[in-house]
């Protein structure tokens, strides 16, 4: 009878977080670790004591710096990437733990330098304009209650069309470009090769 009660209550209590959470989550609050450049805050608001995102003061200059020089045009994305490892990007650290004693630390996780499919997923990132995403949100676009590292127009600009985030009536909606016809169709036969095998 007290295991059945404990495991009620387990249950009750989760319930109530993962209820609340999902609500938080779709105000534009955070409930998670914050992504890079960013880091978690608790602030008043009208829904009461609430997470938010503030710049995280080392990262972030390396963010905004990323997307101004991909909005210039005049590097490459490995130059851009090879001048943010000049000015010491370094990946968060975080601890690795010994799972039978948590209080041992055994190692370290990060702390790299840039690669280019990194500087690709963080241009490509609406958190950095102050747009949220999550699967709570059934994937939809919210605005975030919290201030983004660079405007709409600087994130369309550096996403070249790729992405594109625009605001109506208070509603965000993220538009992607459709890819080519060639990369949605592919067949063996290529009427251009009709001899080939």
């Amino acid at each position: 009878l007290e295991a059945e009660r404990a495991k009620d209550e387990i249950r009750d209590i989760l319930s109530r977080m993962i209820g609340a959470e999902i609500r938080y989550v779709r105000m534009g609050y955070r409930i998670a670790i914050a992504p890079f450049g960013y880091e978690n805050v608790k602030v008043e608001t009208i829904h009461g004591k609430r997470v938010s995102l503030k710049p995280n003061p080392e990262e972030a200059p390396w963010i905004i710096r990323m997307f101004d020089l991909r909005v210039r045009g005049t590097m490459t994305d490995q130059q851009i990437v090879d001048e943010i490892n000049r000015m010491g990007f370094k990946s968060r650290k975080r601890y690795k733990r010994n799972p039978q004693d948590r209080t041992q630390i055994v190692g370290t996780v990060g702390g790299r330098t840039l690669t280019l499919k990194y500087f690709w997923k963080f241009i490509e990132n609406p958190t950095y304009a102050g747009v949220s995403t999550h699967k709570w949100t059934d994937r939809k676009p919210i605005k975030g209650q919290f201030d983004g590292l660079v405007s709409y127009e600087t994130f369309n600009e550096a996403n070249r069309g790729k992405l594109v985030i625009s605001e109506v009536n208070g509603v965000v909606e993220i538009k992607k470009r459709q890819p080519k016809d060639w990369q949605l169709k592919k067949s063996v036969k290529n009427p251009d090769y009709p001899y080939k095998r």
